[in-house]
């Protein structure tokens, strides 16, 4: 009488591992994929969500907007335009997990521990001092292609209060009234996108897989520009 076998051999075994690997292998780019798009999804609304409180901001302060912030200091070089703490006064947004002595609400979730980025061309702070902010835009903004490499493209630093100036030495005004901005995915500071960002779309994220910001514009027009 035979008996009766009750455990996988190891060739059985090795079989059922290899296909599981397999397996994995196929659905893991898929599931990274959704899980990206995903996560720009997220950002996007809730970089909308801080562009409304930039909005209700401006309309309760005749139309002006919170001071960015920088800063060199090693401790907190790497907050560099993060969102003005003015947002979470009357709440505007609610104050989150980041420094309140520096920065809002609103954790960039492709920068843990720090909030989306903030810069509005005028007067803010640097190390806690009165400074002035300036914009990099490219001169066809806000048509510049996807396509260009961005140290092709030709723009100027603006700041609406000393750059640039047309021939008459007039002072030429902003484009752009605020940017805000998550990093992205696969964000890296030393790439050639990052030197212009966030204004220029060929610092834009592109698609699964690629690097690049994820932007929210607010014009002077008072048009709004962003991930299609």
């Amino acid at each position: 009488m035979q008996m009766k076998r009750n455990s996988f051999t190891l060739i059985e075994l090795l079989t059922v591992v290899a296909i599981i690997g397999l397996l994995i292998a196929i659905l893991f780019p898929a599931l990274s994929a959704a899980r990206e798009r995903a996560m720009i999804v997220r950002a996007s609304a809730e970089l909308k969500l801080i562009g409304d409180a930039l909005d209700a901001y401006s309309m309760e302060n005749n139309d002006k907007v919170p001071p960015g912030r920088t800063y060199c200091e090693v401790d907190k070089k790497d907050q560099w335009c993060d969102l003005p703490v003015e947002l979470t006064r009357h709440n505007w947004i609610h104050k989150g997990s980041a420094d309140g002595k520096i920065s809002s609400a609103m954790i960039d979730i492709f920068n843990p521990g720090h909030t989306y980025k903030y810069k509005a061309p005028g007067r803010g702070f640097l190390n806690y001092a009165v400074d002035y902010v300036s914009l990099w835009i490219p001169d066809n903004f806000p048509n510049d292609p996807f396509d260009a490499a961005p140290f092709t493209l030709t723009g100027n630093n603006y700041d609406n209060f000393h750059i640039p100036r047309d021939a008459a030495g007039q002072v030429i005004p902003s484009p752009v009234k605020w940017v805000i901005w998550s990093l992205g995915p696969r964000f890296d500071e030393n790439h050639d996108l990052a030197t212009h960002a966030p204004i220029p779309r060929s610092s834009w994220y592109q698609g699964t897989g690629s690097k690049g910001v994820i932007p929210r514009i607010r014009t002077r027009e008072g048009d709004t520009l962003a991930l299609p």
